[in-house]
């Protein structure tokens, strides 16, 4: 065994800091779900591209494959969904925005985006925004935790309102420090101070 490292656990119902997942790791269904996912994505973004080649227009401005950050959102989406996401038509047009328009600005649509308040107020962005919600509402606690892991990322738009504002940006939690042991007298015990 390698000096200065825990030995391996055979059983997998303990859990560290480090894990993202306290007693299993995401199984090969969630996995098969974010390819299918990544690959209609991709083929939807690689159709835009063509077609605004082929007629001489600019570069789309999504890559052509999700980004890291964007795989993130379609990890949580299947964590929460399952296989539905790309079985049941009523995916659908989540699929379509996150291969328009991208992932974050999915997540940022669904937490933050403005709804109609009333009858008079509708507009088609806030109906869609509505729209978005309500069919993603058992993800709204994963989409929090990627929203408090970057920041700087999913709420881009408020941070750069509050520093207009002489605010400070905001910024991602610093980890904690780790604690230190407690100084030990000459005795043996515990130091109090």
């Amino acid at each position: 065994m390698v000096q200065g490292l825990p030995p391996d656990r055979d059983e997998n119902d303990g859990s560290n800091g480090f894990e993202r997942w306290p007693a299993e790791a995401p199984t090969a269904a969630i996995a098969r779900v974010v390819l299918q996912l990544d690959e209609a994505i991709t083929l939807k973004r690689r159709a835009a591209a063509a077609r605004l080649t082929a007629q001489g227009d600019a570069v789309p401005f999504l890559p052509i494959k999700p980004s890291r950050l964007e795989l993130a959102v379609v990890i949580a989406l299947a964590e929460t969904y399952g296989a539905a996401l790309y079985l049941d038509a009523r995916f659908l047009p989540v699929l379509d925005f996150m291969a328009d328009y991208g992932a974050v600005k999915l997540v940022q649509r669904v937490m933050y985006g403005a709804r109609p308040t009333t009858d008079f107020e509708v507009t088609v962005y806030a109906a869609e925004n509505a729209r978005l919600a309500a069919l993603l509402r058992d993800a709204r606690t994963a989409f929090e935790f990627l929203c408090a892991t970057w920041p700087e990322v999913f709420m881009g738009q408020a941070s750069e309102a509050l520093a207009k504002l002489g605010l400070p940006r905001l910024h991602a939690p610093a980890p904690p420090a780790p604690r230190e042991p407690p100084l030990e007298s000459e005795d043996g015990e515990p130091d109090d101070g």
